[in-house]
Order: C-alpha cells, then sequence, then structure tokens
C-alpha cells in the first residue's frame, strides 16, 4: 500500500486532470505563464498609447509600433531593471475599476486619462475609494512605466540597436566608422522629435571644413 501511496504521490505532482484530459504540470505552469504576459502586455499597450497617444497623421503615437513589439520590449525593462511584477500592473490595472468603473485596459482614452491624471493628483475621485499604500503603489508604477515608455520610443525605436563585437563594443556598420541607426521608412520617436541621427560622413567633412577656416591645429 505505501507504494501504492509513493506512486500515486509521483503521478499527482507530474500531472493534474482537466476535463478528462490528462496534461502535464509543465504545460499548465508555461500556459500560466502566458496568460500572465499577455496581460501584462496589453496594460503596458494601454499605457504607452495613453501616454504617447496617436494624433492624426502628423504624429503617429506608441500604438503604432505596437507590431513590432513595443510594448514588449517596454515590459522587459520594467521587469528586469524596475522590478516591476505582474501584480503590480494586475493592480494598475483592477484598480481602474474602483475609480472609474472598468479596469484601465477596458477604459477609453479619455478615461485612460483622466484615470492617469487621478494617480498624479490624488484626486476625491482616488482617495475616497483607495486606501494611501495602493494609491502609492499606482502613482510607483505608473512613474516607471511613464518613463519607459518615454525612453524606448524616443530612442528610435525599433532600430535603437546596433552589432556588437564579443567585447560589447559596437560593430560600425559604414565605411569611416559611421553608424548608420534607422534603416526604414518607419517614422520613429526620432523623426518626431526632429532628432536627425548621427551624423553621416559627408556631414562630418563639412563640419570638418567649416571649422578649418575658423580655427584648425594638425597634431604634431
Amino acid at each position: 500500500m505505501a507504494g501504492n501511496r509513493g506512486t500515486r504521490r509521483q503521478f499527482l505532482k507530474k500531472t493534474v486532470t482537466v476535463l478528462g484530459a490528462t496534461v502535464p504540470m509543465e504545460q499548465i505552469a508555461e500556459a500560466q505563464a502566458q496568460t500572465v504576459a499577455t496581460e501584462s502586455r496589453a496594460i503596458v499597450a494601454a499605457l504607452g498609447d495613453t501616454i504617447i497617444p496617436t494624433d492624426g497623421l502628423g504624429y503617429p503615437g506608441y500604438r503604432r509600433l505596437e507590431a513590432r513589439g513595443i510594448s514588449t520590449q517596454v515590459l522587459n525593462i520594467l521587469r528586469r531593471l524596475d522590478r516591476v511584477s505582474p501584480a503590480d500592473l494586475t493592480l494598475f490595472n483592477t484598480s481602474a475599476q474602483a475609480a472609474l468603473g472598468k479596469p484601465f485596459v477596458d477604459l477609453d482614452e479619455a478615461g485612460r486619462a483622466a484615470y492617469l491624471e487621478a494617480i498624479f493628483g490624488e484626486t476625491a475621485s482616488l482617495t475616497a475609494k483607495l486606501d494611501a499604500a495602493t494609491i502609492a503603489s499606482l502613482r510607483k508604477t505608473l512613474q516607471l512605466a511613464r518613463d519607459r515608455v518615454f525612453t524606448v520610443f524616443y530612442r528610435n525605436f525599433p532600430y535603437d540597436h546596433v552589432d556588437r563585437d564579443e567585447s560589447g563594443a559596437p560593430i560600425p556598420n559604414q565605411p569611416h566608422e559611421i553608424f548608420q541607426i534607422k534603416t526604414g521608412d518607419l517614422v520613429t520617436g526620432w523623426d518626431i522629435a526632429g532628432y536627425p541621427g548621427p551624423l553621416t560622413w559627408e556631414e562630418e567633412e563639412e563640419r570638418r571644413n567649416h571649422f578649418k577656416q575658423i580655427y584648425w591645429q594638425e597634431e604634431a
């Protein structure tokens, strides 16, 4: 009998029966992790779209880069560097229901903006329904998310990486040790901010010649 009990325990550790189907515990855990990641990414996506909204053709905002994986990158940074947990994001999402009647991801654009303003301003609509500790957590999550959204977006995402060698040094992809960062026609944060990117070789030569006419001293 003891041997049978041991066998059962081993079996239950490895499998669980759901609706008559035997599913390995590893698959259950993986499915749960994927669900949490999807929900967290949706919250980050709604935050990004609220913080950097799209305003017609002249200002294509955060949402347009969703297909390129911008929310995945922002979420990864929030988790790894800022230690923002799925529970923090879930609290941020569900607390909107107490204040505005719907979770954050289900609010319209005006509702999401009102929620963010209420968190920063600690309006009566928020303080009357949420305790101080919850509001402090919401503000911390919002501040970290806002910083990461701005950083990733205005760092030229998705053209924000260069190849590096084994030591981590960047590898120029143009002659004369020039970096061509932006390689497509997609409008990025650089375009919206009016930043043209690193100088080309021709631009460097033009500026070098300009300053030669002002003052120039060759190295000995």
